[in-house]
């Protein structure tokens, strides 16, 4: 075990490794953010990155490191992996690591290999701790009119990809990660909602919310982002087993069996009777 941000304190205590993976982001809660807030995370972020090409150098080991699909699209264009990145939004918290990573590419060192993946969605992370909690108290909003369209990308599925990965190593190459069919932001939300039972969520001007929550959730949350996974399939052999966000009603059925075993063991344990 080690902390990120003082390599020192792991980085020569470690066995040789066969690659790194980086996959280390801050912790934040969505809603508005300072700028010094701001600035700390993304030294933070880049720090994190630092530290994990860092590891891979001195095992001369390749480094697959996940950036994420920050492209902005229009009308029906759709983005691949030569599509540069355009950061915006909470996408900018990484900004500094886009010159280290052309830096790595033209040196070739470490050896490096790029996964962008879609929004994560599943039992855990960001998705079941606020989209998922959210949708279900009733507190999520749509912002605008929700047609913008955001990539997506099942758990299971996004660890499959990593899993083909190691097993390949295509050095040098860059996938795009995410499912079959784009969806908007609205067509998303209010299935999970009727996968839910619950109300779908009301919408929210787009200018209040930027005034409430921020520019940065705003960016965010209305990003316009079509993607193309092809090249991911066709060289890895990768296939999902979650191919739209059709199949995700899983995702909340898990969610759903996980808090209700919780719940019985709350229950359980506040039903013991302490020994005397």
């Amino acid at each position: 075990m080690g902390d990120l941000l003082q390599p020192d304190s792991f980085l020569y205590h470690l066995p040789p490794q066969d690659a790194v993976i980086s996959i280390a982001r801050p912790g934040f809660k969505p809603g508005r953010m300072s700028s010094k807030q701001f600035t700390l995370l993304q030294k933070q972020t880049t720090t994190y990155f630092s530290t994990v090409v860092q590891v891979a150098e001195n095992f001369g080991c390749p480094l697959i490191a996940t950036l994420g699909t920050s492209f902005r699209t229009s009308g029906k264009q759709v983005a691949t992996e030569e599509w540069p990145i355009d950061r915006f939004g909470i996408a900018k918290l990484g900004e500094y690591i886009d010159p280290l990573i052309f830096m790595i590419s033209h040196q070739h060192t470490p050896p490096l290999i790029q996964m962008l993946p879609g929004e994560i969605y599943g039992p855990g992370g960001l998705f079941r701790d606020y989209m998922y909690e959210w949708i279900q108290t009733g507190q999520y909003r749509i912002i605008g009119p929700g047609n913008n369209y955001i990539p997506r990308i099942h758990v299971d599925d996004c660890a499959q990809a990593y899993v083909h990965v190691l097993e390949k190593m295509p050095v040098g190459e860059k996938f795009i990660i995410a499912d079959d069919g784009p969806c908007t932001l609205k067509e998303f939300t209010y299935f999970m909602a009727d996968s839910m039972d619950v109300p779908r969520p009301k919408t929210a001007p787009g200018f209040l919310t930027r005034l409430v929550m921020g520019k940065m959730l705003y960016e965010t949350v209305t990003m316009n982002c079509r993607v193309s996974n092809e090249k991911a399939k066709n060289e890895l052999g990768w296939k999902l087993n979650y191919p739209t966000y059709r199949e995700g009603p899983a995702a909340i059925e898990e969610i759903e069996k996980d808090n209700e075993a919780k719940r019985i063991s709350i229950d359980s344990n506040a039903n013991q009777t302490p020994i005397s």
